[in-house]
C-alpha cells in the first residue's frame, strides 16, 4: 500500500503550487487538489462594530477603563520590578 502524505499550500500564478512543507518523497507523484475554504478577512467597520459592542457590555455592567496615568504608573511599576529582578540600575 502507498503512504499517502498531505500538504497544504497555494498557487502563484494559477500553474505553481507552492507546498506549505516540504514532502518526504522524490519523484513523479499523482497530485489531488482541494480548494480550501478562508475565512473572509473583517473589514475595519466590522471590527469596529465588535469593539463598540464590547465597550456597551462593559458600560453596563458599570466597567471603568484606567486612565492614561493609571496606564502610566503600572508601566513604570512592572519596569522597575524587570529592573530589580535583573539588578540593572
Amino acid at each position: 500500500m502507498t503512504k499517502v502524505y498531505q500538504v497544504t499550500g497555494s498557487t502563484e500564478d494559477g500553474t505553481t503550487i507552492v507546498l506549505d512543507a516540504p514532502l518526504p518523497v522524490r519523484g513523479l507523484l499523482k497530485i489531488q487538489v482541494e480548494p480550501i475554504q478562508v475565512a473572509e478577512a473583517p473589514t475595519v467597520a466590522r471590527m469596529r462594530e465588535v469593539l463598540s459592542a464590547i465597550r456597551e457590555k462593559q458600560c453596563a455592567r458599570g466597567h471603568k477603563p484606567p486612565t492614561a496615568e493609571e496606564v502610566d504608573d503600572y508601566i513604570k511599576q512592572i519596569r522597575s520590578e524587570w529592573r530589580d529582578e535583573t539588578n540593572l540600575p
